[in-house]
């Protein structure tokens, strides 16, 4: 089966990001497992566009983020919640809170390597702010 063509083929295919920016939210639903996977290196030119494209689909996006916050890479945890948790509608947001409170407060071995916690806070306390 060919790639799909919104899904990127490498870390500077910003065409695909712009062609999946364009389909209708319903059919970008099924693309957001793929797409989730460009967010794993902010280095990446992809990454930014896609994390942006990934936090206007709202509340579909949720189930997705927490399989990876329940995954063992600390670094994509790191770059979702840097990237994606911010720019997320505060009403989308508001599940993750138990979540990214357990990330701040009691990070694994690896989560704390790689500073989840501290980037997990930062989240909690901009989303507090007024």
């Amino acid at each position: 089966m060919a790639p799909h063509p919104c899904i990127p083929a490498d870390k500077h295919d910003l065409p695909a990001v712009r062609r999946a920016a364009a389909l209708p939210a319903q059919e970008l639903v099924p693309l957001l497992p793929a797409l989730l996977e460009w967010v794993q290196d902010a280095n990446w030119p992809v990454a930014r566009p896609v994390a942006a494209l990934l936090a206007s689909t709202g509340e579909p996006l949720l189930p997705h983020l927490e399989t990876v916050f329940a995954g063992e890479d600390s670094v994509w945890k790191y770059w979702i919640i840097d990237l994606v948790v911010p720019a997320l509608s505060p009403e989308v947001r508001a599940p993750l809170h138990s979540r990214l409170t357990q990330l701040a407060d009691s990070p694994a071995p690896g989560d704390r390597a790689e500073e989840v916690h501290l980037v997990a806070r930062q989240a909690l306390d901009t989303a507090a702010r007024p």
